[in-house]
């Protein structure tokens, strides 16, 4: 089965005036997760997701969430949310909804693991168990 190069992006963070290249990535097993605000699967997703970047070896892996703000109702309203929640993952914000097509994405909330050779290993909908993403980032990372 041909696997596909992850499409390349740049985007700035929602904190800070950086901006995150994916292809300064490589050499990390990496996991995007695409979200909104308003959506109640995210919002149940999310504090997993936050515990989970939490006890990440950043040396071997990278964790970024992608708000899709091209599917935000005010996209001014993400870093009031995050605040509000007390959630510490980091967010890259998409420009509009160019990441989140590029990477044919279909609905929020949707995880895609990438390879440290920059090659999408899956994409995970809403529907997959956290579980079984982290099942498949283990064997990434052996």
């Amino acid at each position: 089965m041909q696997r596909e190069k992850a499409p390349d992006f740049c985007l700035p963070t929602l904190d800070s005036e950086e901006t995150i290249c994916l292809k300064d990535l490589y050499g990390k097993a990496i996991l995007l997760t695409f979200w909104v605000t308003w959506c109640p699967a995210c919002q149940s997703e999310l504090p997993k997701k936050d515990i989970f970047s939490r006890s990440l070896d950043i040396h071997h892996f990278a964790f970024y969430s992608i708000n899709v703000t091209g599917r935000e109702m005010d996209p001014k309203q993400v870093k009031p949310y995050m605040e509000q929640h007390g959630y510490q993952f980091p967010v890259l914000l998409d420009q509009g909804r160019a990441t989140y097509d590029a990477y044919q994405i279909t609905s929020v909330p949707t995880s895609v693991l990438i390879d440290p050779k920059g090659t999408i290993v899956n994409r995970y909908p809403e529907t997959t168990p956290f579980a079984e993403v982290i099942k498949d980032i283990g064997r990434v990372l052996s």
